[in-house]
C-alpha cells in the first residue's frame, strides 16, 4: 500500500480481499506480541480475529404480506430458494447463509434444533397449509444453508413474515432491526403506501433508521417510464416527510439535534424493480430481461451500502487494532532497548518514575469514571420530569381516544356492543404504543445526547493517557552517542512512525462488538473519531435501543388482555347514552392504569438503561487503557529483572528486535494509509447522511 494508493471497498469482492489482508496482519502482530510477551495485546488481537471470522452482513426483507418479498429474495439469490405463494407464505424468520451443501437446520421456540431436507422447508416455516401453519407456530428460526453467490459474500438474507399478517409475528420482525446492517422495505407499486405502511413508517420506524433501509417498490415493469419515475418521486416525498415528522415528535423541533438532524438527513433510497422478472431472467440467463428489472441497480446499491457504508467501519475497526497493536510493539521494543544500554542505577531511577506514572494514570483513569458517573446522573435527573409525566401522557391519549371515537346510537345495542368495545379497545393500544415508542425515543435521544457530550469531554483524558505513556518512552530514552550504529534502523523506523501524526490517539477505534443496533442510534453530529467510537460503543455495551417502544411497552404489554377482564357486555343497556357509556370507559380506563402504574418498574428501567450506557463508557476506556498499561509495566517488571541480573542483549536478540521493528513499522505506515483513507469516506458519508 503506497501513500498514493486508493482504495475502493464498493464490491463484495475487494472489501472481501481488504477484510483478509487485515486479518492476515493482525495474525502477524499477534505473533509479534506474543514473541514480546505483550499478553494483553496479543489477547486482544486474538479477539478481533475470531470475531472477524464469524462476521456476515445481515440484510432483512421486510413489508407488509404479498409485497413479493420472498421472490426479491430468490431473485437475489438466482435461484428459487424461498417458498413464495399467492397466499400469505412466510410464518417464521428465515435466514439464508452459504454452504456449499444444501441443508436446512429449524430451531424451535424450545431451543432444540432439528436439521431437515431443503425441500422440505415449506413444510416448517409457510401458513400454506394447516399442519405446516401449526409447525411454524412453534418454530423460532429456520437457517437454510445453500450453495449462492451472493452469501458466498458472507451476506445472510433474512425473510421476515407480513408486517401485518400477524401482530405477534410483527412483533418477531421488530426485534431483529436493531441487530441488522441493512434492510430492504419491499413497497408495492400497484398500491404504494398503504395505511399500515404509512403508520409503520410514521411510527415504528426510527429516525436514524433512514441510511441502512433501501426502499424496493416491487413490480415495475407494469408502468411507463412516466409512472414509474412519478411513483418513486411520491415514495421518496411521503418517506422524507415522515421521517421528518418523526425526527420532529422526539428532537423537538427548535431543538439544536433537529437543526442537525435535518441539514444532514440523507435522500431516501427508492428504486423501482421486478422481482419476478429478475428471477426469471437469472435463472434463464436473459440479460436483456434482467436489465428490464432494474435489478442490477437495487443490487448495485445494496452491495455499496454493505461493503462502502457498512464495511468501511468493519474496516476501520481492523485498521484501528493494527495501528494500536502496533504502536505498543513499537514502544515495548524502543523501551526495551534502551533500557538495556543503561546503567542499572539509572534505570532504577526510570523504572521508578515509570512505575508511579502508570498509578498517576489509574488514578486519573479512577477520577474519569467518578465524573462519568456523575454524568449518568445528571442525565437521569434530566429525565424525571418525562418519567413523571409517562404515565400522564399514556392515559391522555387513551381518553382522547374514546373522547374522539365515533359513535351512534345503533352501537350501543347489545348485539353491536362487544364489536364496539373491542375496536376501542385495539383503537387505545395502537395508540398508546404509538405515544410510548415517542416518548422512549425521546429518552433515547437524551441518553445520547449525554453520551456524547461526555465522550468529547474525555478526548481531554485521551490526549492525558498517551502524554503520560510518551513520558514513560521519554524516560528510557538516550541519547544517540550511546546507542550502536546497527541501532539506527531502529531509530528511523521509529521516527517515521511517529510522524505520521496522530496515531496514538486511535487506540479506542470501533468496538469489535460491531455497529448493529448502533446504526439505530446514529453518530452523525459527533466532531471526531475518539468521541464517535465512544458513544458508539458505550450504547451498545448499555443493550438493546427502544426499538418498537421498547421497555415502554414492557409496562403495559398485554393491555388488551388485562383491560378486556375488567368489562361485561352486559352492563351497559341499549338506551344508555353515548356520553354515558364512554364515561364509564374512561373510569375503568384510568382504573386500569392507575393499577399498571403501581406495578411498573418503568422508570427503573429507564434508569438501568441509563447507568447501563455510561457503564459501557467506563468498561470500554478501562478495557483499552489497561492492556496498554499491564504490558508496558510488565515490559519494566521483566526488564528490572534482567537488569538485576546484569544481563547482556546478545547480538541475535538485537537482530531479532530490530527485525520485528522494521516489520512493524512498515505496517503501521500501510495501515494509517488506509485508515486515513477509511476515515475519509466515512466523513462524506456522515455529511452526506
Amino acid at each position: 500500500m503506497e501513500n498514493t494508493q486508493t482504495f475502493d471497498f464498493a464490491s463484495y469482492s475487494s472489501f472481501r480481499e481488504t477484510v483478509n489482508d487485515l486479518t492476515e496482519t493482525l495474525g502477524q502482530i499477534r505473533e509479534y506480541a506474543e514473541s514480546l510477551g505483550l499478553e494483553n495485546t496479543a489477547k486482544s488481537v486474538g479477539d478481533v480475529i475470531d470475531k472477524t471470522a464469524d462476521e456476515h452482513f445481515e440484510v432483512a426483507i421486510v413489508g407488509e404480506f404479498k409485497r413479493g418479498k420472498s421472490t426479491l429474495i430468490n431473485a437475489i439469490l438466482g435461484q428459487e430458494v424461498l417458498p413464495a405463494d399467492v397466499l400469505p407464505a412466510t410464518a417464521t424468520l428465515n435466514r439464508v447463509t452459504y454452504s456449499k451443501d444444501p441443508y436446512v437446520v429449524v430451531e424451535y421456540k424450545n431451543g432444540e434444533k432439528e436439521k431437515v431436507d431443503i425441500n422440505r422447508l415449506a413444510d416448517y416455516v409457510t401458513k400454506l397449509s394447516f399442519e405446516s401453519e401449526k409447525k411454524a407456530e412453534t418454530v423460532k428460526e429456520a437457517t437454510v444453508y445453500y450453495d449462492t453467490d451472493f452469501c458466498r459474500n458472507h451476506v445472510d438474507i433474512i425473510d421476515t413474515p407480513g408486517l401485518n399478517d400477524d401482530e405477534q409475528m410483527t412483533n418477531v420482525t421488530m426485534s431483529i432491526l436493531p441487530e441488522i446492517d441493512a434492510a430492504v422495505f419491499v413497497i408495492s407499486a400497484n398500491s404504494p403506501f398503504s395505511q399500515f405502511e404509512k403508520e409503520f413508517l410514521e411510527n415504528k420506524m426510527l429516525t436514524s433508521d433512514l441510511g441502512r433501509i433501501i426502499f424496493a417498490v416491487n413490480c415495475f415493469g407494469t408502468f411507463s417510464k412516466e409512472d414509474e419515475d412519478r411513483i418513486v418521486e411520491t415514495v421518496e416525498k411521503r418517506i422524507g416527510s415522515y421521517v421528518m415528522d418523526k425526527a420532529k415528535k422526539v428532537m423537538g423541533e427548535n431543538s439544536r439535534e433537529f437543526a442537525v438532524y435535518k441539514r444532514k438527513i440523507g435522500k431516501p433510497k427508492v428504486i423501482g424493480v421486478y422481482a419476478k422478472k429478475a428471477l426469471m431472467a437469472k435463472e434463464s440467463g436473459d440479460a436483456a430481461l434482467l436489465e428490464e428489472s432494474n435489478f442490477p441497480r437495487f443490487e448495485s446499491v445494496l452491495e455499496t451500502m454493505l461493503t462502502k457504508e457498512r464495511g468501511s467501519i468493519t474496516l476501520q475497526i481492523l485498521a484501528n487494532k493494527i495501528i494500536s497493536s502496533a504502536s505498543e510493539i513499537i514502544n515495548s521494543i524502543v523501551i526495551h532497548e534502551n533500557a538495556l544500554i543503561m546503567e542499572t542505577d539509572e534505570f532504577m531511577d526510570k523504572y521508578q518514575l515509570a512505575i508511579e506514572e502508570i498509578e498517576d494514570i489509574r488514578t486519573k483513569k479512577r477520577e474519569e469514571f467518578v465524573r462519568i458517573n456523575n454524568a449518568a446522573n445528571k442525565v437521569f435527573e434530566q429525565l424525571q420530569p418525562i418519567l413523571d409525566e409517562y404515565w400522564v401522557k399514556i392515559e391522555e391519549t387513551a381518553m382522547q381516544v374514546i373522547d374522539e371515537y365515533p359513535m351512534s346510537a345503533e352501537d350501543l345495542k347489545r348485539e353491536k356492543l362487544k364489536i364496539v368495545y373491542e375496536k376501542l379497545t385495539q383503537k387505545i393500544k395502537e395508540n398508546i404504543e404509538n405515544k410510548a415508542q415517542i416518548i422512549c425515543e425521546q429518552i433515547q435521544n437524551d441518553i445520547n445526547i449525554g453520551l456524547s457530550e461526555e465522550a468529547i469531554r474525555l478526548q481531554s483524558f485521551q490526549d492525558e493517557f498517551f502524554e503520560s505513556l510518551n513520558k514513560i518512552q521519554e524516560l528510557f530514552s538516550v541519547e544517540p552517542s550511546r546507542r550502536e550504529r546497527s541501532s539506527s534502523i531502529t531509530d528511523s523506523i521509529i521516527g517515521s512512525v511517529i510522524g505520521t501524526g496522530g496515531i496514538g490517539g486511535l487506540f479506542v477505534g470501533f468496538r469489535e462488538a460491531g455497529v448493529k443496533g448502533a446504526l439505530l442510534g446514529g453518530v452523525t453530529g459527533l466532531t471526531t473519531w475518539f468521541a464517535a467510537s465512544l458513544f458508539l460503543v458505550s450504547v451498545l455495551a448499555g443493550g438493546a435501543f427502544f426499538s418498537a417502544a421498547g421497555i415502554c411497552l414492557m409496562a403495559f404489554s398485554g393491555f388488551a388482555g388485562t383491560f378486556a377482564g375488567k368489562f361485561a357486555v352486559d352492563k351497559f343497556l341499549v338506551d344508555e347514552r353515548i356520553e354515558k357509556f364512554k364515561s364509564n370507559f374512561k373510569q375503568n380506563v384510568s382504573k386500569q392504569f392507575h393499577e399498571m402504574k403501581i406495578n411498573s418498574d418503568f422508570t427503573e428501567s429507564v434508569r438501568q438503561q441509563v447507568f447501563n450506557s455510561f457503564t459501557g463508557l467506563k468498561n470500554q476506556i478501562e478495557q483499552e487503557t489497561e492492556i496498554i498499561l499491564k504490558d508496558t509495566q510488565k515490559t519494566l517488571d521483566n526488564l528490572n529483572e534482567v537488569k538485576q541480573q546484569k544481563k547482556e542483549m546478545s547480538d541475535n536478540e538485537k537482530i531479532r528486535l530490530q527485525g520485528i521493528a522494521e516489520n512493524v513499522g512498515g505496517i503501521l505506515a500501510e495501515t494509517y494509509t488506509l485508515h486515513q483513507a477509511l476515515t475519509e469516506i466515512l466523513s462524506d458519508e456522515a455529511e452526506e447522511a
